[in-house]
């Protein structure tokens, strides 16, 4: 079913262009180092469209990985492990992992789509580097206590379905080994927000209903810290975004 919320997220924001956007994602992806052929920035607007774009928003956020702004992530590289990018989109994550030293073996991404994963191979021009990586199945195998760290970036928002969004849950746990964490960011609602509104995506949270559905999942040591985005509140929308982290007990 396609609800208002998912068709928003289809949507570029008032005043923005698709085509400026993925123009303004290859300037700061040249600033890895990517060198782009004659012409490419045509081939590219020709290419990606609002038709097969899942969720334009992201091309707003390629080359700035939102995962490098997480208060846990520093900890990563002292503590290492295996590590899961659970709804890795364009590989982003995965991408500034690597540039920072995490150790490319022990990393792991999957997606039910390669639609984002394609916009990213065709940016970054590093298909043959981070395909290997990837995995893409219409639903997670869910391999059993395989993961010491599992990252969401931006899906659990996008899960407008009950049942999905719990499934979701339910698996990052039983993919994490025994002391494992989840940790990531959503899009959310301030406690003390008046009301949902009709904008956003499918999926607004509440700090207390997350914490609550990471209990009832069976996490502990939960943390959610609320990070400042000046642009939504410049866009007059009244959600925010939640950073969190949790703990699979030992």
């Amino acid at each position: 079913m396609i609800t208002d919320g998912n068709m928003r997220m289809r949507m570029m924001p008032d005043g923005k262009t698709l085509a400026e956007e993925l123009h303004r994602a290859m300037k700061r992806i040249e600033g890895f180092g990517v060198r782009y052929p004659l012409g490419y920035y045509d081939t590219i607007t020709q290419r990606y469209t609002l038709e097969n774009v899942p969720y334009p928003y992201i091309v707003m956020q390629i080359g700035e990985a939102r995962i490098r702004k997480h208060f846990l992530y520093s900890e990563l590289f002292g503590k290492g492990g295996d590590l899961l990018d659970y709804g890795c989109g364009t590989g982003d994550a995965i991408r500034q992992l690597i540039r920072d030293g995490y150790p490319v073996s022990r990393i792991t991404g999957f997606d039910v789509s390669d639609a984002s994963l394609r916009i990213g191979y065709d940016l970054y021009l590093d298909r043959d580097e981070i395909e290997p990586l990837v995995s893409v199945a219409p639903s997670f195998p869910c391999p059993h206590e395989r993961f010491d760290r599992v990252y969401s970036g931006s899906v659990i928002h996008v899960l407008g379905d009950e049942r999905d969004f719990l499934e979701y849950l339910e698996k990052a746990h039983r993919t994490l080994r025994k002391g494992g964490v989840f940790f990531g960011s959503t899009l959310g609602l301030d406690d003390a927000a008046p009301g949902r509104g009709r904008d956003g995506p499918p999926r607004l949270m509440r700090k207390r209903e997350l914490v609550e559905s990471f209990e009832k999942t069976g996490f502990s040591e939960i943390q959610i810290l609320q990070e400042e985005r000046p642009e939504l509140e410049l866009r007059g929308l009244n959600f925010c975004l939640y950073q969190f982290c949790a703990k699979k007990g030992k």
